[in-house]
């Protein structure tokens, strides 16, 4: 019968194993105790007779865990199968929440179970238990057997009740635990459901399900061996009868061999409890102690831990960054750390009971005394900015804190005083009007870009058409001139143009080789100049990839006068060069023998902020290209072998044209509406297209512009985006609403293209644009482009 005790929040429940001698019901219990892991399982008990050692009982107490608050244990039991033990199995079935009825498959054993079926009726009966009630599986063990009967026919035969049925090898472990999970979930449901426990739980089914998942989780496999599967030897504890024998008792006799039987096998099960109880206070008690061991351990450690602070402590005052000094009442010097003899200049030993006044000039001793009045009511005094004198009488700014050392009566024993020196903070401070004065032209860099371009633009316009337009050798030569000196002016901007503005790559299919050997043509003469000579090691069968040649060529250009640069002092000059491909990377290396770069020096190489003249920014533009087409530069540098640059581009693979490209369309004939609040530059670009061909309307505001475009149809719109009034983007933003086939034709030209604002609309349109400044022949290629461009697209 189900136990429950609230104390301990513990509900006690018994099962049966019931069944002919030698069906396996004490093999079933062997095995259940071999799989159940150590924490789960209790220690088994045997109780013999003693002339032959025969199995009355096995009690093996499992715990299931806890369930909702409660934990429930199982005793699990097995009867002597032998007919003489009727009255132990009748004993033992006594308060039986669950039995389980180990059948014996064999064809010759059949009427032995119908037999100890009908004992199992009687016996329950005789314990006020009823069969049809009891929960209730049964398990046909030894289907190994060649005579073992068909499943039905035991069905037939035993299972009057169509409760859950189980096959099994009991030596093998072969379906015990299925066996055992179902009586267990058949009890705990009958048991709750009986005593309306199961209207407490708001998932029953779920409590079911995570006691099955419980023991399953807690189980492990039997071993197999090769030959004669026997479950493992399981240890047990053998409770014995006293030396009183079942023959020698006889009715007439002072006591009744039945009752004396029944007696001893109650003494011996609650001895079998108790034996069980003693052990698990036993358990306990060992936890007990190996908690205070380990509170006495903690203890210790604490101890140590508290032993370690202070000396942290200490040594945390001893190493402050400030001076920490402690002085009497009358102004005596108690402590002094590190920090002070390194501020003031006084060793310990120095300084250690003179007065504080030693530290203080002359016109602030009345401050030492304003200060303790004040410290000595219990008052702390913050960073108080004053001077204070070294060794030797240098002064220097001090801010000090005061406050008071109190006792265990809370009396103000002493004074602290945290000193900092403060001259260097001042230096920074002036270090950093300094730099925030260069940090405020910093600033108007960007505007005075935006202006230069602006005006440079025009004069690159201008001087480019005087040397295309007809005119005498003299003056064809001051043209030539002029261009020459614009172009100069533009090769000073280009480097910053590039970091300010990372240009948009335009792929077309290239042989990288091909722009070794252009960027190796352009330093060739600075090369020979300084008797450096340029190795190639160029993979022949490299293939095609999709690159813009321009910029492609501007970057290795940059890594080769790099490497040159590198070289310049160096004794042996050369600088080589590789190309090759590596899975879906194309590499070009550039190797010099200039002097190693050290770890620190190599991030910066890539810095922009950390050049100092244009020709520094040829690494960083190279790098600002490389990322552009989605690839990187990353160096090595190694004492005595010099300096290694690998380049890495993706491979994009390049398809043949199924025809020739149509030639470009022509300028002439069409009609273009240019916008720019620069009267200089406008008229420039008015000129520019002109001599190409183009129709030309100009207008230097973009409300004008509207206004054009509202009567008017053009081909093409070139227009800047910074203007008064209206700009460039608002103007695009009304080409949207009105006339949204003009997106697709319009070209920016802009000198302010690394502004925040500028940059994120360019981003989003995706127009084509122009950085300023720009020459003729970029402005005529983007016009040839853009008119390829469908209106409808």
């Amino acid at each position: 019968m189900v136990q429950f005790n609230t104390r301990a929040n513990e509900i006690l429940l018994k099962l049966v194993y019931y069944g002919p001698g030698l069906s396996g019901k004490t093999t079933n219990l062997q095995s259940l105790h071999a799989m159940c892991s150590d924490a789960q399982r209790g220690e088994m008990f045997s109780v013999n007779t003693q002339e032959d050692r025969t199995l009355f009982f096995d009690l093996l107490p499992i715990n299931l865990g806890y369930i909702y608050g409660n934990a429930i244990h199982l005793q699990i039991y097995t009867v002597p199968g032998q007919v003489q033990y009727d009255a132990s199995r009748r004993v033992v079935l006594g308060g039986a929440d669950g039995v389980v009825f180990v059948a014996d498959s064999s064809e010759a054993k059949m009427q032995d179970n119908v037999d100890s079926l009908s004992n199992l009726y009687h016996n329950l009966n005789a314990n006020r238990l009823n069969i049809k009630q009891i929960p209730f599986v049964i398990q046909y063990n030894k289907r190994d057997l060649p005579d073992a009967l068909a499943v039905g026919v035991m069905n037939r035969r035993l299972n009057f009740r169509s409760v859950p049925y189980f096959e099994s090898v009991a030596n093998r472990g072969t379906g015990v635990l299925d066996t055992f999970l179902s009586i267990t979930r058949e009890t705990v449901s009958y048991t709750f459901k009986k005593y309306h426990l199961d209207k407490k739980i708001k998932d029953f089914d779920e409590m079911l399900n995570l006691i099955e998942s419980n023991v399953r989780s807690s189980m492990r496999e039997l071993p197999q061996p090769q030959e004669a599967p026997l479950v493992p030897p399981v240890e047990s504890t053998v409770l014995r009868h006293s030396n009183v024998s079942v023959a020698d008792l006889t009715p007439g006799k002072v006591a009744d061999a039945q009752d004396l039987l029944e007696d001893a096998l109650k003494s011996n099960m609650e001895t079998a409890r108790l034996y069980s109880e003693l052990k698990q206070v036993k358990d306990t008690l060992e936890k007990k102690n190996e908690e205070l061991s380990q509170l006495y351990t903690q203890l210790d450690r604490a101890n140590q831990d508290n032993l370690k602070t202070r000396r942290y402590l200490e040594g945390l005052v001893q190493n402050i960054g400030e001076a920490v000094i402690s002085y009497a009442p009358d102004g005596k010097i108690l402590t002094w750390n590190m920090a002070a003899e390194r501020i003031f200049g006084y060793s310990r030993p120095e300084i250690v009971g003179r007065n504080m006044a030693q530290l203080t000039p002359d016109h602030l001793l009345t401050e030492l005394d304003q200060v303790a009045q004040q410290v000595g009511r219990g008052q702390v005094v913050r960073d108080m900015a004053t001077t204070r004198l070294r060794k030797g009488g240098v002064t220097f700014p001090a801010n000090i804190t005061y406050a008071p050392v109190r006792g265990n009566d809370e009396r103000v024993l002493a004074y602290s005083a945290l000193v900092r020196d403060v001259s260097e903070h001042k230096e920074l401070q002036e270090q950093l009007v300094h730099s925030q004065k260069h940090e405020a032209l910093g600033r108007l860099v960007p505007s005075l870009f935006h202006e230069a371009a602006n005006r440079l633009t025009p004069v690159l316009l201008e001087s480019r058409l005087i040397a295309e337009s007809s005119m005498d050798p003299h003056q064809a030569e001051q043209a030539a001139r002029l261009v020459k000196a614009v172009d100069s002016i533009q090769s000073l901007l280009h480097p910053l143009q590039t970091v300010l503005n990372p240009p948009s790559p335009r792929p077309l299919p290239v042989r990288v080789n091909d722009l070794v050997q252009e960027a190796t043509a352009l330093v060739d003469a600075k090369a020979q100049r300084m008797g450096a000579s340029v190795e190639l090691n160029l993979d022949p069968a490299l293939p095609q990839t999709a690159l813009d040649p321009g910029l492609l060529v501007q970057a290795l250009t940059n890594l080769l006068l790099n490497g040159l640069q590198a070289m310049a002092l160096s004794p042996i000059k050369r600088l080589r060069v590789a190309t090759r491909v590596s899975g879906e990377t194309l590499q070009v290396v550039v190797q010099d023998t200039g002097p190693a770069v050290g770890e620190a020096r190599q991030a910066e190489l890539f810095d922009p902020a950390q050049a100092t003249t244009t020709e520094a920014l040829g690494l960083p533009i190279a790098d600002i290209i490389a990322r552009q087409h989605g690839g990187r530069i990353s160096t090595r540098s190694q004492e005595g072998l010099g300096n290694a640059f690998l380049l890495e581009l993706p491979l994009v693979a390049v398809k043949e044209p199924a025809a020739a490209p149509a030639p470009p369309p022509g300028l002439k004939g069409t009609r273009a509406l240019v916008v720019d609040d620069e009267s200089f530059l406008l008229e420039c670009l008015v000129d520019a297209l002109s001599a190409w061909g183009m129709e030309v309307e100009s207008s230097p505001r973009g409300d004008e512009a509207i206004q054009k475009l509202e009567v008017g149809s053009f081909d093409v719109i070139v227009s800047d985006i910074r203007m008064p009034g209206l700009s460039g983007v608002d103007l695009f933003d009304w080409l949207k609403a009105q006339r949204p086939a003009m997106t697709r034709r319009i070209l920016y030209t802009t000198g302010d293209s690394f502004d925040v604002k500028t940059r994120e609309f360019l981003e989003a349109s995706q127009v084509p644009y122009l950085g300023k400044p720009f020459d003729l022949k970029q402005l005529k290629q983007s016009l040839e482009r853009l008119l390829e461009t469908p209106v409808e697209a």
